[in-house]
């Protein structure tokens, strides 16, 4: 089970620079999906390995479980 305050909380940092966030649980995976709003800020989103090191410590969840998705654009 995801922490709900950790979802919460990334959900937050990454709105402050432009960017959604969903994620839910697939059987034993984490499927986090970051999408670009029209305003996201291109230089402000973490390479995919260290933003799976950042969701899985606040989600609680093993990082070896996420399925990450990025935006392919930032900010469209």
């Amino acid at each position: 089970m995801l922490n709900p305050q950790g979802l919460s909380e990334v959900r937050a940092m990454l709105a402050a620079d432009g960017y959604e966030l969903d994620a839910h649980e697939e059987f034993e995976r984490v499927v986090v999906t970051i999408g670009a709003t029209p305003d996201a800020c291109a230089d402000c989103l973490s390479p995919p390995d260290v933003m799976r090191a950042i969701l899985a410590k606040t989600l609680a969840v093993p990082a070896d479980s996420i399925d990450l998705r990025y935006p392919s654009t930032p900010g469209t």
